[in-house]
């Protein structure tokens, strides 16, 4: 196998498969990445997995000669990422690579690094990559972040909880619903589906559909073509060359029933306050610092305002006052000021609506725009006294 491409591409594609390699692996290889020439299409494909999450990402090059192999993910990573800008070559001899950065010029190649030696493992020893063959559907690049910004910061931490360690996604007639909940809070998003295709349903894990908005970021492309099978679902970002995929992602679902989180909405509501988003964060940032460890912040609702206060013990107490349009009596309610915060900063209206009927009872947080999100806080009970 004889190589060269860019540092810079190198870098950008190790560091972005790197993601997959195990923390912890049961085997050595899989602390390795596979590294595929193909000389035909003059392209090297990165794969890393680690039995639960596969990342692919492919690069064009100059292909001098085809081969596979596996190397350290990290010491090659790492060295790569410490070579010059210049022309990385890669070369391989049975199980050991030769590194070298060359300044190519006037028909001259002059190393400015290396030669570094690398020893890997056989690229037929690594384990095979998962293979999904339904159907693509096509999703929209644009929607499909909005509706993951949207509900990530909502899904549990809690292994013991494993379902809700998940985002939820099921089409409802031609919207594509994304759902994430961890027991205090729920958001819900909808999003336009691009096109016509079989009914989407499946719990994905978080871990995984956050890489998904990581590769997301950086692609320009509009589509993505997403395949769903029982227990895996596969995430492709089309190559602008034609050939097939840029990235690739393949996680397993999760396995369980999700709750049935439509029926915590309250289908009526006794109070409506709306308030500047941008105002209503500043102040709970503030609030936050003299929050404690408690992090409870107070919402009063009195006529054409909302007073927002904390009491962090010994480390203080504070109040804002943040102009409002109240519709309903006048009520105390308190939250987990952490809950509110992440919930309005995943949003980008300008202004917010709250919807509530009680101190005890689910309170919705929702946009004022054209993103039809709906996120769901279960108050604190406030101690009389």
């Amino acid at each position: 196998m004889h190589v060269t491409c860019s540092q810079k591409d190198l870098s950008h594609h190790l560091s972005l498969v790197s993601r997959a390699v195990a923390s912890r692996p049961t085997h050595p290889i899989l602390a390795n990445v596979l590294i595929e020439v193909d000389d035909a299409h003059c392209q090297v494909t990165f794969s890393a997995f680690d039995q639960t999450l596969c990342l692919q990402s492919r690069m064009p090059a100059t292909v001098y000669e085809p081969g596979t192999i596996t190397l350290p993910a990290r010491t090659l990573g790492d060295l790569v990422a410490r070579l010059p800008d210049a022309m990385v070559e890669l070369q391989v001899s049975e199980v050991q690579a030769t590194v070298r950065a060359r300044l190519e010029r006037e028909g001259k190649k002059d190393t400015l690094a290396g030669p570094y030696q690398i020893s890997g493992l056989a690229g037929e020893d690594f384990p095979a990559l998962p293979e999904v063959t339904a159907t693509a559907v096509p999703l929209n690049r644009e929607a499909f972040v909005e509706g993951l910004r949207g509900v990530l910061f909502a899904a549990s931490s809690d292994e013991t909880k494993q379902i809700l360690t998940g985002v939820h996604l099921q089409t409802r007639g031609e919207t594509l619903e994304f759902a994430a909940t961890d027991g205090h809070r729920l958001a819900i998003v909808e999003t336009a589906l691009t096109g016509a295709g079989e009914p989407v349903q499946a719990t994905i894990p978080a871990r995984a559909l956050r890489e998904v908005e990581r590769l997301l970021s950086r692609y320009e492309g509009e589509a993505v073509r997403f395949r769903l099978e029982p227990h895996q679902a596969d995430f492709q970002l089309p190559s602008e060359r034609g050939d097939g995929f840029e990235q690739r992602l393949v996680t397993r679902l999760l396995d369980g029933m999700y709750p049935n989180y439509r029926q915590l909405l309250p289908k009526e509501f006794a109070r409506r306050v709306v308030m500047e988003r941008e105002d209503l964060i500043h102040a709970l940032e503030r609030l936050a610092v003299l929050a404690g460890s408690r992090n409870v912040v107070k919402f009063s609702l009195d006529l054409d305002h909302v007073l927002l206060a904390t009491d962090g013990g010994e480390l203080g107490q504070g109040q804002e006052q943040i102009p409002a349009e109240i519709e309903g009596d006048a009520l105390d309610v308190a939250f987990n000021v952490k809950y509110v915060l992440e919930g309005l900063k995943a949003m980008h209206s300008s202004q917010v609506q709250m919807q509530l009927n009680s101190a005890t009872a689910p309170v919705i947080f929702s946009p004022l725009g054209d993103v039809k999100m709906t996120y769901l806080v279960m108050p604190i009970q406030l101690l009389r006294g």
